[in-house]
């Protein structure tokens, strides 16, 4: 007897969601439209305001006819939907089936076998589509270690989780879904978030006068760009889909680079010789992205801003003029290294150590205060950034232009909300931006180093201050427990007075003190500062010590979760795309200030070593008490050792070291080796400059 139940079952509905399609088809067709356009309503418009309208309005109506916003179906497995396309293992699926169609009618131990054996030349099959698949979505992406997570994660992360979770926030006491009202709470967040950063510190800046003492070559108009600039320009830029808020991203315009670049160039030249930069440029996309803490609090969360792609192709081009107007004028700030050619976190971190020991040698204690500052990018004027650049040489429709692009500008959030299986995309009304260097720009960070590239004028002989953008560090020297106390009390009030004057928010609570030497230990931190024995600083943990026992740690730490990462991989990934991995997730982490923590001791690189082995065993395949060698060799991997080796020996010969042949007056057969001071303690050998010396002396 059959029992019939009246059951509802839920349907489950494919996530869906709302966007552009940018295939390789669509985009043939929005660069035929593009071909057939004279640009004349561009190349006659009077302002660079008129020419830009007129060339966007152009583009947005072909997007419109080629890639008009679509609800469409995601592809939640990408690798069944490969193996539903893929002839052999259709035909390996159907002959599987029809075996264990006939093993079931039969029962026989033969057919048994055979539908077995089908079933595993099926299973092999997918295995190795899948490996392919997840290899070329890791070569083709601009940022392999998310790739190669994303490929771990989606093999464990459950269907109900990748369709995303819904946003909840409490606003006033009450929990808010609604995505419009989310979008509109956001904005009114981070378009405050500076203003109230001032007022909860009581900031009140001080009268500046504007420095016009400039003796320099000033820079009044800018220099035209030309089609070759502009061409190069944009070729120079990441291949990627995201966009501002105009839906056109770098990837659309270099697909269609043939025909866009010259309407591209005249609005350009009409913005650099009007000073004027156009309006509909100046709104930002900002998606929030949480940090840390509860997700249901606004505070909680800071904002990742996109700004239209031709804005960051103008923006390249007037950062090469400042750059030739500042070479020019040698005004490239020597403390700073932030976003400046040639300079990195590895350069000021460098020049920080080399400080320090180079105290230390000399019998001195060192203290070293790393300054934080809230909101940096965010709170600035814009008089007195005007203010600054003026100080520097610029004038005239250069001053102008610069206005232009600061002022004026809004932006707006956008959230996506998954309600019921569909990804809805809200968008909040626009809101004024009224401090602040552009986030998400080109000249935003560029400008905020110009900003306090006076800082080290401003502190004089006080301290030593080394800069990365917005990370400062504060390094006072003396060999007298009063007189160093007092210098570096001295030396942290300026940098209060400093920021009070420039519209910069002194953070004492997060501002860190950390004492180096035989007196540290005497030494009385600064009031409200927090002393330390150790402290993270651009990616390195540096101690009072200078052993780097805790950044090998840290580091040893990170490379174990690569090794787990490395396993996954090589279950789920081909050769190739277990060795871009290798170099994505464990050696980008020992390369990086190898040249600092490196020659701390023997110990910190065998421990490296020891993970390093391991995970060669892992991609070759080797059981845990086999030689590796041969893998380092198959593989073309360096040792932890190797790479330290080369990377040290770099970093002396371009520091263009004094030579044997510049000290002495005679010629040895040493000439050209590079000539190594004299020093007075073990830890002055661990310097960069001097180990990577040491080591190049010692090559034939």
């Amino acid at each position: 007897q059959l029992c019939y139940v009246d059951a509802p079952i839920k349907k489950n509905e494919a996530f869906r969601t709302t966007y552009r399609q940018f295939n390789l088809d669509n985009l043939q067709h929005i660069k035929d439209i593009l071909s057939l356009q004279s640009w004349d309503r561009v190349y006659q418009a009077t302002t660079a305001d008129e020419a830009y309208t007129n060339f966007i309005d152009t583009l947005t109506i072909a997007l419109d006819i080629t890639c008009p916003h679509k609800i469409c179906k995601l592809k939640r497995n990408r690798g069944k939907i490969r193996a539903l396309h893929n002839p052999e293992a259709n035909s390996l699926r159907k002959e599987f089936i029809l075996a264990h169609g006939k093993f079931q009618k039969t029962g026989s131990e033969q057919d048994k076998v055979d539908a077995f054996n089908k079933k595993k030349m099926y299973d092999l099959k997918l295995k190795t589509l899948r490996r392919e698949e997840n290899e070329n979505l890791i070569a083709e992406s601009s940022n392999k270690t998310k790739a190669i997570w994303n490929v771990i994660n989606s093999e464990r992360v459950s269907r109900k989780d990748s369709a995303g979770a819904r946003w909840q926030i409490d606003v006033g006491g009450k929990v808010e879904e609604d995505p419009d009202r989310l979008c509109e709470h956001f904005n009114i967040f981070f378009s405050n978030i500076a203003e109230q950063t001032l007022l909860q510190n009581n900031q009140s800046r001080a009268v500046v006068m504007s420095d016009s003492s400039f003796l320099g070559t000033t820079l009044v108009e800018w220099r035209l760009t030309s089609s070759r600039e502009v061409f190069n320009t944009i070729m120079s830029l990441k291949s990627t889909s995201s966009s501002g808020i105009d839906d056109v991203s770098s990837k659309l315009l270099k697909f269609c680079i043939s025909e866009v670049f010259l309407p591209i160039t005249d609005i350009i030249n009409k913005s650099l010789s009007q000073g004027i930069f156009p309006s509909k440029l100046k709104t930002s996309k900002v998606y929030p992205l949480h940090k840390q803490g509860s997700k249901k609090e606004l505070q909680n969360f800071r904002p990742i801003s996109l700004v239209p792609t031709i804005s960051k192709i103008i923006e390249k081009i007037i950062l090469t003029r400042i750059h030739d107007h500042l070479k020019l004028n040698n005004l490239l700030p020597d403390r700073q290294h932030g976003f400046i050619p040639g300079r990195s976190t590895t350069s000021a971190f460098t020049d920080l150590i080399e400080h320090i020991i180079d105290n230390l040698d000399e019998g001195n204690t060192v203290t070293s205060v790393f300054l934080d500052l809230s909101k940096a990018f965010d709170c600035l004027g814009h008089s007195l950034i005007i203010n600054k650049i003026k100080s520097l040489g610029f004038e005239g429709t250069a001053v102008k232009w610069f206005e232009s692009y600061l002022t004026g500008r809004e932006q707006v959030v956008v959230i996506k909300q998954n309600l019921d299986g569909i990804e809805r995309t809200a968008r909040s009304g626009p809101l004024a931006v009224t401090r602040g260097v552009p986030q998400g720009s080109v000249l935003g960070p560029v400008l905020f180093v110009l900003f306090t590239a006076d800082l080290p004028k401003y502190l004089g002989n006080i301290s030593y201050p080394v800069m990365f953008a917005d990370d400062t560090v504060l390094v006072t020297s003396g060999n007298a427990v009063e007189d160093l106390d007092i210098r570096t009390f001295i030396s942290v009030s300026m940098a209060q007075q400093y920021c009070s004057n420039n519209d910069l928010v002194f953070n004492a609570a997060k501002t860190k003190y950390l004492a180096s030497g035989r007196l540290k230990e005497y030494l009385t931190e600064p009031p409200d500062l927090q002393r330390v024995d150790n402290t993270k600083h651009l990616g390195l943990t540096l101690d009072q010590g200078l052993s780097w026992s805790n950044h090998t740690d840290q580091l040893c730490s990170r490379l174990s979760s690569a090794i787990f990462a490395m396993k996954r991989i090589k279950s789920i990934g081909t050769p190739i795309a277990l060795k871009a991995a290798y170099h994505a997730l464990f050696e980008s982490h020992v390369r990086y200030g190898i040249t600092l923590w490196g020659s701390s001791s023997a110990g910190n690189l065998h421990r490296v070593l020891v993970l390093q082995k391991r995970v060669m065993r892992i991609m070759a395949g080797l059981q845990p008490q086999e030689s590796c060698r041969e893998a380092f060799k198959s593989f073309e991997i360096l040792t932890v050792v190797s790479i330290y080796i080369i990377e040290v020996i770099t970093h002396a010969s371009r520091e263009r070291l004094p030579r044997v042949r510049d000290v002495n007056s005679y010629t040895t057969r040493r000439a050209n080796d590079i000539s190594l001071p004299a020093h007075r303690t073990a830890l002055y050998t661990k310097k960069p400059s001097y180990s990577g010396a040491r080591l190049f002396n010692m090559l034939p």
